[in-house]
């Protein structure tokens, strides 16, 4: 099923939600509705506002998160969910950090599940096809924060679409598509718990672990790079 929804001449929306839905159950993961019961959203480009107050701490758990989804080896927490959950653990991760540290409103950001979708050349003779796959990011009075989509840099040129850093901070790159749903808070609640218990911790000792992992490496970066450079663009 996962194969022949990833690689496409043509597909219908259904189609995928479907995948999406049932592959995030066959997963472990889960919704706090039936997605294929309803359209998913396609998320569009939006300049991202973060209150000038809090530009440096955003800054810091971005990229903090940024290096989290793929800087990791197999005895960290992160390689738990290499395989079909990445996306959703580092935007769970991102989430209270940014929440439970006042960096911006819960009412304002949303955790968001569904999947990517652009176009790509695969098989022998090489053919247009269709990428598509779940994803998880999160968004903020509308803009969309993904701090894990570079896994599609190999099938997506980023840099050719002037993505310096492969990350989305509210401009998408052309050619890119996210579909999906906001999701209610009590599912990113529930996922930061299992994380915590998984790693043996209660919720807040998780998330202040996260913090303080966060801080260490933007003051090792401070101090390399200077604070103004510390962070994560999504342009040049």
């Amino acid at each position: 099923m996962a194969s022949e929804i990833k690689y496409r001449q043509s597909v219908t929306k259904s189609e995928i939600v479907r995948f999406v839905y049932d592959s995030l159950l066959k997963n472990g993961w889960k919704t706090t509705f039936e997605y294929t019961k309803y359209s998913p959203r396609l998320f569009h480009e939006k300049p991202l506002a973060i209150p000038e107050v809090s530009r440096i701490d955003f800054a810091k758990y971005t990229y903090y998160c940024f290096l989290l989804s793929h800087n990791f080896v197999e005895k960290d927490e992160a390689a738990r969910y290499k395989a079909c959950g990445v996306s959703i653990y580092c935007s769970v991760v991102l989430y209270w950090l940014l929440v439970k540290y006042g960096v911006v409103s819960e009412k304002r950001l949303k955790f968001c599940q569904g999947y990517f979708k652009y176009k790509t050349r695969t098989g022998t003779p090489p053919q247009i096809r269709y990428r598509v796959d779940m994803h998880a990011w999160l968004c903020y009075d509308g803009s969309v924060i993904d701090i894990s989509i570079w896994q599609q840099q190999e099938g997506f040129d980023f840099l050719k679409k002037g993505f310096e850093i492969p990350v989305i901070m509210g401009k998408i790159p052309a050619g890119l598509s996210l579909f999906g749903y906001e999701e209610e808070k009590s599912l990113a609640k529930e996922y930061a718990r299992r994380f915590a218990k998984e790693s043996g911790m209660a919720f807040s000792e998780w998330v202040n672990y996260h913090k303080m992992q966060a801080d260490l490496l933007f003051d090792v970066r401070a101090q390399e790079t200077g604070p103004s450079q510390a962070s994560v663009r999504d342009q040049p």
